[in-house]
């Protein structure tokens, strides 16, 4: 193996989520409210509160269905049917494979499993996984999509490897090993087509602080869409926009709660 190709190889190995551990004790909600639905690539472990038309929660890359607690606690408190769960090979999830192709699948899976589904919140990752769960078939009627990564610059998966110190001839040769591996590219940013397609109502949320996820590709992204609204704030990093209440309630007002 030449030297390129080792680089790369540790890059791939180094792509590996590290979010918390999701155990029993540690999770949002008691144990008998967790099920494994199954899925295209993996199964992936759900907790639900309610009966009904249920959001669906969906965290970002390193973390688990545990960032939702304030806005998820807000719905079930309300009796607004939640349902949370851990992305592929992150939190209680035991798949072998994260990245954005087993995730889309995973959401498509668990909204298939769980319809009707009427919202799904999404954070960062979780976006992405998110559109390509509506690419692959998944309904909801409406989509909140918080600090979507959709630069293709220095807030995209480039931009990220080059800051763990990979030079963009490493970065090339990885993204040519995933290709040839998997059949799909390292990464994936460009969903207009997708919710020029959608029916439903989108929210694409962010911030100009958000040092991750710059707000000019989700403004970009929303621009001559009829049924895309986008919300920058001033101020918020890029996981408290998941965890503020000034947020929470502007979701609940899009959604007429």
């Amino acid at each position: 193996m030449d030297d390129l190709t080792a680089q790369a190889e540790a890059l791939l190995a180094d792509m590996k989520p590290v979010s918390p551990s999701a155990a029993p004790g540690q999770n949002m909600l008691p144990p008998n409210t967790r099920r494994d639905v199954p899925g295209e690539y993996a199964p992936s472990p759900v907790w639900r509160a309610g009966d009904g038309p249920a959001t669906l929660f969906v965290h970002g890359w390193d973390d688990t269905h545990r960032v939702w607690r304030l806005f998820a606690m807000d719905f079930i408190q309300n009796q607004r049917p939640a349902l949370l769960v851990d992305l592929p090979g992150q939190g209680a999830s035991n798949a072998e494979q994260a990245g954005w192709p087993y995730a889309g699948a995973a959401v498509r899976d668990v909204c298939a499993a769980e319809a009707p589904i009427d919202t799904i919140i999404a954070h960062s990752f979780g976006c992405i996984a998110t559109l390509r769960a509506v690419e692959l078939g998944a309904r909801a009627d409406y989509l909140v999509l918080i600090a979507p990564p959709l630069s293709g610059t220095d807030g995209g998966f480039r931009g990220r490897q080059r800051k763990k110190g990979y030079s963009d001839d490493v970065i090339s040769r990885a993204e040519a090993l995933c290709l040839e591996r998997t059949g799909f590219p390292a990464s994936r940013s460009d969903f207009r087509s997708v919710l020029e397609a959608y029916e439903g109502r989108t929210l694409i949320i962010g911030s100009e602080a958000d040092a991750e996820c710059p707000v000019e590709p989700m403004q970009a992204l929303a621009d001559g869409l009829p049924n895309v609204d986008v919300l920058v704030y001033p101020d918020l990093d890029h996981r408290a926009l998941a965890q503020d209440t000034g947020v929470l309630a502007d979701v609940l007002a899009f959604l007429g709660y």
